[in-house]
């Protein structure tokens, strides 16, 4: 009777003179899936926070990046970080049966011992409708 090798990868790599592949760096398996699940653009602007997987949803929860300071206040030196604006959400697209949707947080700025706040302005969603221009002329493409 014959005998029958032993399958384990770590036989396989040695029996066959293989060299054993690196696995890439969690950063770059990150940079990669957050590239797969949210758009460039989006990225440029905002970092990914959290990950939430709901019954009927997943949300991708993005704070928009330090120092974005909104174009109003670039000339001034007591601009002062102010918390968040409410989110904005919108449909990425749909993963292992389930839509992903981003919640966006842009930052808030006002200057030192003033009340009126700036926040910058972004293109994420499309006109009248909450979901990400990609998905719109993904969608527009299928018909």
């Amino acid at each position: 009777m014959k005998k029958i090798a032993n399958f384990a990868p770590e036989y396989n790599l040695k029996k066959m003179g293989r060299k054993k592949l690196e696995r890439p760096s969690v950063e770059s398996l990150f940079s990669t899936v957050s590239k797969m699940l949210v758009p460039e653009d989006v990225l440029k602007h905002f970092d990914i926070w959290e990950a939430h997987e709901h019954k009927s949803r997943w949300v991708i929860v993005m704070r928009e990046k330090e120092g974005v300071i909104p174009a109003e206040l670039s000339g001034y030196v007591d601009v002062v970080f102010d918390g968040f604006c409410n989110p904005i959400e919108a449909l990425s697209h749909s993963f292992v049966c389930k839509p992903v949707y981003l919640r966006l947080f842009r930052r808030r700025y006002k200057r030192s011992n003033q009340d009126k706040h700036f926040s910058n302005e972004y293109d994420v969603t499309l006109k009248g409708v909450k979901i990400v221009p990609q998905m719109g002329f993904f969608l527009k493409e299928a018909h």
